[in-house]
C-alpha cells in the first residue's frame, strides 16, 4: 500500500485530511504534519523524514503539498531525492488526495500513481457557469 503523508501551511494537512476521513474513513499509513508558526523550515524537513522512515514501503510513499515551491514542498522535494520511491505532489485538493487514499491498494507504480493524481487534481477545477446549463 502506497504511504501519503500530507503537509502544508498552517493547519492544511490536518483540514484536508479530516475531508478525506469524513468521506473515506479513517486511514492506515497516512500521516498529516502542519507547518505551523512555531516551526522552522529544518524542524519541518525532520518531521517529513520521520514520517518517510514511519511509511518506508516497497511500493513507494506519496507526499502532498499545498502550494508549488512553498516551504512544505521545498522541503518535502529535498526529503525525495533521498529516496527513489517518494514522490512529492503540490497543489493537492481533495479530490486528488480522496482518491489517492481509495486506490493505493493496488497501485504498483508510484511515478504512474502519482501522475494520474495531477490530472485528478485539474480535472476537479472547474469554473461554474450557469449560462452553460441553460
Amino acid at each position: 500500500m502506497v504511504g501519503i503523508i500530507v503537509v502544508g501551511h498552517g493547519e492544511f494537512a490536518k483540514g484536508v485530511s479530516s475531508s478525506v476521513e469524513l468521506i473515506a474513513g479513517k486511514q492506515e499509513n497516512y500521516e498529516t504534519i502542519d507547518f505551523t508558526s512555531d516551526i522552522t523550515p529544518e524542524v519541518l524537513s525532520e518531521k517529513i523524514e520521520e514520517a518517510i522512515v514511519r511509511l518506508n514501503n516497497e511500493v513507494g510513499i506519496l507526499v502532498f503539498t499545498d502550494l508549488k515551491g512553498g516551504t512544505p514542498f521545498k522541503e518535502a522535494a529535498e526529503s525525495s531525492l533521498k529516496h527513489d520511491n517518494v514522490k512529492v505532489i503540490a497543489g493537492t485538493n481533495i479530490a486528488m488526495l480522496l482518491e489517492a487514499a481509495l486506490m493505493r491498494v493496488s497501485v504498483t507504480d508510484i511515478t504512474h500513481f502519482a501522475k494520474s493524481l495531477v490530472e485528478t487534481g485539474k480535472d476537479q477545477v472547474d469554473y461554474f457557469d450557469i449560462d452553460a446549463f441553460k
